[in-house]
């Protein structure tokens, strides 16, 4: 038997699943980070890279033929910020190049802020209290 045109036409009909799709994102991709500071963050490491790659410091990030990253020394961590600072201070805050720095060399922030000079503590410190207004609130005077 033939299909009529009008009667028991099938086009356009599809099958409906009312069961729910589920999907998980790879590991890989997977970030709680705003999309545009992913984007401003992936800038800034592709720059920094740029930056440490042609300086004294590009052996500083290199791993050994053992599979072992070098560890900064303190009067590293100062030079590499104040380099890195100096070069990008205009387009970066400081607390931008410290979290930078501390993932770029896979030093833990705690270590990576001990580590600086009081100087560079205390600019950070400042700057985050001009964003913050952190020391009002806890009623700091002194910093060092």
């Amino acid at each position: 038997m033939q299909d009529d045109k009008i009667f028991n036409n099938t086009y356009g009909d599809f099958d409906v699943s009312t069961s729910e799709t589920s999907f998980k994102i790879e590991a890989g991709y997977e970030d709680n980070m705003d999309p545009d500071d992913q984007i401003h963050y992936g800038i800034m490491m592709k720059r920094l890279d740029e930056l440490i790659k042609g300086s004294e410091f590009k052996r500083l990030n290199e791993v050994t033929s053992d599979g072992i990253n070098q560890k900064l020394s303190k009067i590293q961590i100062n030079q590499v910020f104040y380099f890195v600072v100096k070069h990008m201070g205009n387009e970066y805050t400081r607390t931008e190049i410290f979290s930078a720095l501390s993932d770029y060399f896979d030093v833990f922030p705690n270590k990576f802020y001990s580590s600086l000079s009081n100087k560079y503590k205390d600019e950070l410190i400042c700057e985050l209290d001009k964003k913050y207004n952190i020391l009002e609130k806890r009623n700091i005077r002194k910093l060092f």
